[in-house]
């Protein structure tokens, strides 16, 4: 029976929950020791993708990144953090910004697979279509 990358993420999570530093140590060197011995250690960034999605889920964080024409500044970055804090109900927020001066202006905010898309390009192209 062959073992899934999240079924791998789910058992590190739970032998992890509650534990020290020290012991969390201890679990990841054997659980490194068993990926080596079942031929699944190229597997393990994947396995690590889907355990940050497990650990973020059940601590209430949520991933997002907010692409902008320019550097997004600390007042702007706090108010999309504190909307997506009020929106998603979540306790913690890890928010980066990405700069594409294509998208001329606005924001497109990414959180898991939900797109909010703002920009000043995508209004030009729904402009566009309805034109055409």
């Amino acid at each position: 029976m062959k073992i899934s990358t999240k079924q791998y993420a789910e058992v590190l999570y739970d032998l992890t929950l509650g534990k020290s530093e020290a012991e969390v140590n201890i679990v990841v060197e054997k659980f490194i020791k068993e990926l080596v011995n079942g031929n699944q250690i190229k597997s393990a960034s994947k396995i690590i993708e889907k355990f940050e999605k497990i650990y973020n889920k059940n601590n209430g964080i949520i991933e997002a990144s907010v692409t902008s024409a320019e550097k997004l500044d600390k007042s702007q970055m706090e108010k999309i953090e504190k909307y997506l804090l009020d929106k998603y109900k979540a306790k913690q927020v890890v928010l980066n910004n990405e700069v594409k001066p294509e998208i001329k202006g606005g924001i497109i905010l990414r959180v898991e697979d939900e797109i909010l898309d703002g920009s000043i390009l995508n209004q030009l192209r729904s402009l566009k279509s309805k034109l055409i």
